[in-house]
């Protein structure tokens, strides 16, 4: 190759001048991008797109400039010019320019790594303050001052519609209702204290009296820096009229707050239809039902009024998303494939009628992540982001739903995203908690417990979890404290279980037994507290022979869970626990083949092939299980406290796994 004619083409055919000048104006194209983007409301990836496009433009605009040139006559083809690779010829003077292309080539290339990266930088702040730069909220349960206490639904759901509305608009950031309908009633604390554990600025209170069908509606609004009331209003008006009362508000808040609506948040306040007033009744009659315990009657009675809403309005968008959710918790409760379709059903009107109804892609992200569809919910979860990226439901779905499809470095993040977006979220620290939990991250997962019970300290569950994670990490005496504060709190199916593990692990099987079968009372329908019972009868003195109905039972309840989600590797591991319990190899052993070849980094999923294989005498085998199980993260502690594991006590290899904990 004949380098002195290359480098002389080089500069006849102007790429040098090309290069330069395309280099010069990309840069400073991005300087004023920087500068008009924020100012014109582009999002943060405009400018990212604006480097992409002149990075790939760049190697075009050379190639261009090498094969055509510009004339007075027009743009021409350049003439093709015969290089012989044969020759090798490098002059100082070539030498030069040769060096002045690929210093310039590097220049470019810099300028472009360099500016990324300070995007980059500037993205991760944007994002690490993305929660502060918008206006907080919290919505708190107006007060029934009316003389009928029937009638407190009416308060509630009042209050629950407004903040439902605030936030689906992009440019606030409000508590969710489960966090700020935390402090109904708790008077011992006041509005400032409220919003600092709520991590909120403002506060949106109120009161509401009924009589007959005329409603008086008083609202305010805080700041929570000086608990000054920035405004003020009372309603008087007639019952029918109340859906209006509700936009107004909406409508103060924003206009109190100087929000700049976006066209979509725009439309959200303005484009609301009107409804027929016993339809609205029965609606906010119906989620005073789906606030409460969200047992199978309450549920039942949900459902009723959702439906009696819809006939009144057919197009109802509110009460069929409601009917979605109800739906959704019977499944839940009782796994029956019917209640699923339903609430698909439900999901799917509301659609129909409304592609904008934000929760109803979270519910449905929900329900196809317990069908095993992942890539249908992840869909689902996304649709919400697009509508609002500050949703905490929709992370905490996308992080739910990475969990399960074996992704654990996404829903990690997914969980985190949603603790960053609302840092008092309990339900962000119950997620990540429980995601920590699951990974066998125990001591990773107590500070995150313990914060939820820092949040919500009255609640039963809260303190259940963190029990479950101190028993894990052989904290033992903060394992029992916190399970005494649980049951004393609300007496509950998970609580009497955790209960009964802890007394597992510590050889009380008839104390454990007492406790998981007040477990089964309270969740009759839940096949692992089933198992969990079967589990301590069979190494009881004087019941183990009670063991075996207990795990028929468990494989009745569990088979009908796989019916609907025929993936659940974690479930699919418990049944082969169970038909080892019965003596029945055949299905164990297959049913361990299904579930480690799904889950294979799943330590639950290899713990339970241990203790099938135990009760199999595949000692061996339960032996290799259980080192992929350690290896994975399951506490070496417990190995030697696990009654399971008792067939393994004496081989080598088992005395030297417990001997390298300590």
């Amino acid at each position: 190759m004949n380098v002195s004619r290359f480098l002389t083409e080089l500069k006849g055919r102007g790429v040098y001048r090309v290069a330069a000048i395309y280099a010069a104006g990309t840069w400073a194209l991005l300087q004023v991008a920087d500068i008009l983007f924020p100012m014109l409301g582009f999002p943060a990836w405009a400018i990212t797109t604006v480097l992409a496009a002149a990075a790939l433009g760049f190697p075009i605009a050379i190639v261009l400039a090498w094969l055509f040139d510009i004339t007075p006559q027009g743009i021409v083809e350049t003439d093709t010019v015969d290089i012989n690779f044969e020759r090798l010829r490098l002059s100082p003077a070539h030498l030069i320019e040769l060096t002045l292309l690929m210093a310039l080539i590097f220049l470019v290339g810099f300028l472009y790594l360099d500016r990324l990266s300070l995007i980059g930088e500037a993205q991760k702040r944007h994002a690490a303050t993305e929660a502060e730069a918008r206006p907080s909220i919290a919505v708190m349960p107006f007060v029934n001052m009316s003389d009928a206490p029937e009638v407190e639904y009416f308060g509630d759901g009042l209050a629950e519609e407004i903040l439902n509305l605030l936030a689906r608009l992009n440019e606030l950031n409000v508590a969710a209702r489960t966090s700020s309908f935390y402090f109904k009633g708790r008077n011992d604390v006041d509005i400032l204290q409220i919003a600092e554990r709520l991590g909120v600025r403002h506060v949106l209170e109120g009161s509401v009296r009924r009589q007959g069908n005329r409603v008086r509606v008083t609202a305010q609004l805080i700041d929570a820096r000086d608990g000054f009331h920035m405004w003020s209003e009372t309603y008087d008006r007639d019952f029918s009229d109340t859906f209006l009362i509700q936009d107004e508000i909406a409508r103060q808040v924003v206009d109190s707050l100087q929000l700049i609506l976006s066209p979509n948040s725009q439309q959200i306040l303005e484009k609301r239809p009107a409804l027929v007033p016993e339809a609205y009744d029965y609606y906010l009659r119906a989620r005073d039902y789906m606030r409460s315990s969200l047992s199978a009657d309450s549920l039942d009675s949900a459902i009723a009024l959702f439906t009696k809403a819809i006939d009144l309005d057919g197009s109802y968008v509110e009460a069929y998303a409601g009917l979605c959710d109800a739906y959704l918790g019977q499944y839940r409760n009782q796994l029956d494939p019917e209640q699923f379709q339903n609430a698909r059903l439900a999901c799917d009107t509301v659609l129909s009628l409304d592609e904008q109804a934000l929760p109803v892609y979270v519910a449905l992200g929900n329900l196809y992540r317990s069908s095993g569809e992942y890539d249908l919910a992840l869909e689902e979860f996304n649709k919400a982001l697009s509508l609002n990226p500050a949703s905490v439901g929709a992370y905490d779905g996308l992080g739910e739903t990475y969990k399960r499809d074996n992704k654990p470095g996404l829903a990690e993040a997914a969980f985190q995203k949603a603790i960053e977006l609302q840092p008092n979220y309990r339900r962000g620290y119950v997620a990540m908690g429980n995601f920590l939990f699951a990974a066998g991250r125990f001591e990773e997962a107590i500070p995150y417990f313990q914060r939820n019970t820092e949040l919500m300290p009255d609640d039963a569950q809260a303190f259940t979890n963190l029990g479950a994670a101190y028993a894990l990490t052989n904290q033992f005496e903060q394992a029992a404290e916190a399970s005494r504060r649980s049951l004393e709190l609300a007496p509950t199916a998970i609580a009497y279980s955790n209960a009964g593990s802890s007394l597992f692990f510590l050889g009380r099987f008839e104390d454990a037994v007492d406790m998981y079968q007040k477990a089964v009372e309270y969740a009759p329908e839940n096949s692992e507290y089933w198992g969990n019972l079967g589990d301590a009868y069979k190494f009881t003195e004087t019941m183990s022979e009670l063991a075996e109905p207990m795990y028929a039972n468990a494989i009745k309840l569990a088979l009908t869970n796989l019916n609907v989600n025929p993936f659940d590797a974690a479930t699919l591991s418990l049944v082969a626990h169970y038909y080892a319990g019965i003596g029945d190899r055949e299905q164990s052993l297959q049913y361990i083949a299904r579930a480690t070849a799904l889950a294979p980094d799943d330590m639950y999923v290899y713990y339970s092939a241990v203790t099938a294989l135990c009760s199999l005498g595949e000692l061996d085998r339960a032996m290799t299980a259980l080192k992929q199980a350690v290896d994975l993260g399951y506490p070496r502690e417990l190995v030697s406290v696990d009654a399971g594991f008792r067939s393994l006590r004496g081989m080598e290899r088992f005395e030297n796994l417990v001997a390298a904990q300590e």
